[in-house]
């Protein structure tokens, strides 16, 4: 009995050894430098990266979505003729530019408006009554919104800017309706799991002069800030989606907007000729800075700029001599076309992500 009792007291004494070793043990992960993790990231899909890898530890998170290895061109060309989408991602190797096309497998219930980590914010100009839809490109699920009670009576005017945003702080997705007005109006809408339970409200918009109109789908910066253009001047409406603030904001010179390396980037200028390149360093300042001029030549876009990358480098261009894409270069100064075939009514939607946890 006594020898029963011994070995029973060893065996405890053994089990609370290798408790205490196992909670001494350490994440080796924690002693290896960025540049180990990132070349151990790099050999990841960029789908796992950006919806898996990043939300593994906060590290990690910083590491993926600093710029460091998502510093990539990423967008979605859909044809408005039969809604067939395309999605288009860019990055750079040793050779280069690399360009990889493929086809999107989604539903053909409308037009995209926005894009924001993984969700799709699917506009459906058939149904009215439940016109804009959320769709998850992971799982393969969507749902429809509940409907907006605002002045535009819908979602699809040309005065109407609607789009995704992430809020990094309460870490929920939240969708904005802007109606240019007059009067502007603004509606939030917090997406939550039961899709149906969510409500619209609304927002307070500053008085602001002038008449306010834009044609296009406002700018997102970091699936945090957007900013609508505005025809003929010199003016933005931006608002802050994490503190749901509107401001109105000026542009050093007339041009166009795109989202470039994480930060609002302007093209301005003669664009036959002598243009500039322009960066919002500071939000809450409104502060601009210029980071240089560059000269297009031959090279006329169609449209605004599709989009930068690689830590402000490339700009992204849609050309109007050939059905494609040319990229300029700004540290050589040279523009060279991309393998990528745009049909004359493809829209493109620019993919936004979240930075940081800051």
């Amino acid at each position: 009995m006594e020898l029963a009792m011994s070995i029973c007291e060893k065996e405890s004494e053994d089990e609370q050894t290798t408790r205490k070793r196992k909670s001494k043990e350490v994440d080796q992960f924690v002693f290896l430098p960025d540049d180990v993790i990132i070349y151990i990231l790099k050999k990841l899909p960029d789908v796992f990266l950006c919806y898996k890898a990043k939300h593994v530890c906060r590290r990690w998170f910083n590491i993926i979505t600093n710029m460091i290895l998502l510093d990539h061109a990423s967008f979605i060309l859909q044809k408005t003729g039969n809604l067939t989408a395309r999605h288009v991602g860019i990055r750079e190797d040793e050779q280069g530019l690399h360009v990889k096309v493929q086809d999107l497998n989604i539903p053909r219930i409308g037009i995209i408006k926005s894009w924001c980590n993984e969700f799709l914010l699917i506009s459906d100009y058939k149904d009215l009554k439940q016109s804009l839809y959320v769709y998850n490109l992971i799982t393969k699920e969507g749902s429809y919104l509940p409907e907006c009670n605002v002045s535009c009576g819908g979602y699809c005017t040309i005065k109407c800017g609607i789009a995704l945003s992430f809020d990094g702080f309460k870490r929920i997705y939240k969708l904005v309706h802007l109606f240019m007005g007059p009067p502007i109006e603004c509606h939030i809408l917090i997406l939550k799991e039961d899709i149906g339970s969510s409500k619209w409200k609304k927002i307070q918009v500053p008085c602001m002069d002038g008449e306010w109109f834009y044609s296009s789908n406002p700018v997102s910066v970091q699936g945090r800030y957007f900013h609508w253009d505005v025809d003929c001047d010199k003016r933005l409406l931006s608002m802050d989606l994490v503190k749901e603030e509107i401001v109105d904001m000026s542009l050093p010179l007339s041009g166009t907007i795109f989202e470039m390396g994480g930060s609002l980037a302007l093209l301005a200028g003669d664009t036959a000729h002598k243009s500039e390149i322009w960066i919002l360093k500071d939000f809450k300042r409104k502060k601009w800075e210029k980071l240089q001029s560059i000269t297009l030549e031959k090279w006329y876009y169609r449209r605004s700029p599709v989009c930068g990358l690689m830590s402000n480098r490339y700009i992204i261009l849609e050309c109007k001599y050939f059905k494609g894409m040319c990229y300029y270069d700004l540290k050589n100064g040279v523009v060279k076309k991309l393998d990528i075939h745009v049909n004359f009514d493809d829209g493109y939607v620019v993919h936004s992500s979240s930075p940081s946890f800051k």
